[in-house]
């Protein structure tokens, strides 16, 4: 009679031990690869953001530095004596520069510039005047960009809104008069320019992970400036 004793083949325990081998392995590379694909999923939305927030930050400190303002005009009136003709801008002059982060309408900065934003490859030349607004329910911030028109405006025009950036946490603007940083400025009370501009954005990722962007722009067309006239910008994150 033959023996079947010497007949090779598997145990049940063997075969248990083998198919818990590879689910392990099987797990291992899945876990491996979903992990790889959120890390390259979470960098290409920061590099979205930082080309975002650098984009915003280059063209509003271009626009400040390319920053105008017209000589002061004589403003008389009839009937009245020399003496009482007003020699500064009256109240209702040209706003060529105002600034204010906390602005109730959103409303963050108006000014006149030689810098436009162009949807075309050839650059509009001119003077143009430009407002910035941000939404803070909805995290957008818009601009608002026409010709402008060396006259006093008395009535306020209406602005042709478009975003520029979505998902914006905060826009926060400082001003420098050549002493200290201020939070707000008006071209009606200072007569003047600022020195430079310090521009503060944080945006937010869907999972709540902020960066956070700030440049200095200096503006050009000062006779006392005595420092560089380029941006620099620093990029930081605040993880949630």
């Amino acid at each position: 009679m033959n023996s079947q004793s010497g007949k090779s083949g598997f145990t049940l325990v063997e075969i248990l031990v083998a198919v818990a081998i590879i689910v392990t392995i099987v797990s291992m590379v899945y876990t491996t690869y979903f992990a790889t694909s959120k890390s390259a999923q979470a960098y290409k939305t920061r590099i979205a953001l930082s080309r975002q927030g650098r984009k915003v930050l280059g063209q509003i400190a271009r626009q400040i530095r390319c920053s105008y303002v017209g000589p002061a005009k004589k403003y008389k009136y009839p009937a009245r004596p020399v003496s009482q003709q007003r020699e500064t801008i009256p109240e209702n002059a040209i706003n060529y520069f105002n600034g204010n982060s906390d602005d109730p309408g959103g409303e963050i900065l108006h000014l006149v510039t030689t810098n436009s934003i162009s949807e075309g490859q050839t650059p509009t030349e001119g003077l143009f005047e430009v407002t910035y607004k941000f939404d803070k329910g909805s995290g957008v911030l818009f601009f608002s960009q026409g010709r402008f028109i060396d006259a006093p405006k008395s009535v306020v025009e209406k602005r042709n809104w478009q975003p520029l950036v979505r998902n914006v946490e905060s826009v926060e603007l400082a001003f420098f008069d050549g002493q200290q940083w201020l939070q707000r400025w008006d071209f009606k009370e200072k007569r003047k320019l600022p020195h430079a501009v310090r521009i503060d954005v944080t945006c937010e990722e869907e999972n709540y992970q902020q960066y956070h962007y700030r440049t200095v722009a200096y503006v050009c067309c000062r006779k006392n400036q005595d420092k560089k006239t380029t941006s620099t910008t620093l990029v930081s994150i605040n993880k949630q």
